[in-house]
């Protein structure tokens, strides 16, 4: 009896420690349970972000700076998965000096974050853009055509200005499986892409707008004044010289942002211990 007592205990030991460390760990070709959803929303109830385009206009010889700020909500219980791996990357500053480098003009959404401008590597200015190495950690997209479960919340919807994970077009090897890899997508319009087969992790909650040294400005024009600026930056696409590091030199395909170079910066908003957030790995 005793040894039975011994066993039960051990056994309630076993769970417990299982039940506080099972959100510390979650294999990229898995989904997190609703269990583990529920306790993460718990700890992080309201996580905020900011996206930060920058982007300079150059008229009679005189240029100036522009700063478009979005404020987001991150939607945890819709999309948990992305929204970590975007917070962990934001932390890391992976997403800071990356660029906005494709618009698709007829499904209204920009690509962000593949690849990193450094301004004055050489002075030909031919070795200025690298591939964006930090992104390669693929994980399983939370998505209704990859088999995710319904959501608590429902999936959530693209609105204008909404952030997905973006993920490389299917390929029998590896249909819709763990191909969210990082990189995001911002929606130029709340008809774009299907949510069936994208997870979109953050809804717009606020934007300003800066021009120059001027006080910003947040009032119902801004976001048609930004779409103006970033719609007119896109020419035909074409191919560019990236480098994924010093020396290695490749050609990658779908610069269309040719016009204009528009960096990126992400901020973590609020003061949890993003430190205790799940790591997603292999």
């Amino acid at each position: 009896m005793k040894n039975l007592k011994k066993v039960l205990v051990v056994l309630v030991l076993a769970i417990m420690l299982v039940s506080v460390c099972a959100c510390s760990y979650v294999p990229s070709n898995r989904f997190m349970s609703r269990s583990q959803v529920n306790s993460l929303v718990k700890q992080y109830d309201n996580p905020q972000a900011e996206l930060i385009l920058n982007y300079t206009l150059t008229s009679n010889g005189v240029s100036t700076n522009y700063e478009v700020v979005i404020t987001y909500d991150l939607l945890l219980s819709q999309a948990p998965l992305a929204v970590i791996r975007f917070i962990q990357l934001a932390n890391e500053g992976s997403y800071n000096n990356s660029v906005i480098d494709k618009y698709n003009s007829s499904l209204n959404y920009m690509i962000l974050g593949r690849y990193c401008y450094k301004d004055s590597i050489r002075e030909d200015g031919k070795k200025n853009w690298f591939v964006n190495n930090a992104l390669d950690t693929t994980f399983k997209g939370e998505f209704k055509s990859n088999k995710y479960s319904q959501p608590k919340d429902g999936y959530a919807e693209f609105n204008i200005f909404s952030l997905a994970m973006y993920h490389e077009e299917y390929t029998p090897d590896n249909a819709n499986f763990d191909t969210a890899n990082g990189a995001l997508i911002l929606a130029t319009d709340k008809n774009t892409l299907s949510s069936n087969n994208y997870a979109v992790f953050a809804h717009m909650v606020s934007m300003s707008y800066k021009v120059g040294d001027n006080d910003p400005v947040e009032n119902t024009k801004v976001n048609s004044n930004v779409l103006a600026n970033l719609k007119g930056f896109t020419s035909t696409t074409s191919t560019r010289k990236v480098y994924t590091d010093e020396t290695e030199e490749s050609t990658v395909p779908s610069f269309s942002m040719m016009n204009q170079i528009v960096t990126i910066k992400v901020n973590i908003l609020g003061d949890y211990d993003w430190s205790k957030l799940p790591q997603i790995g292999r």
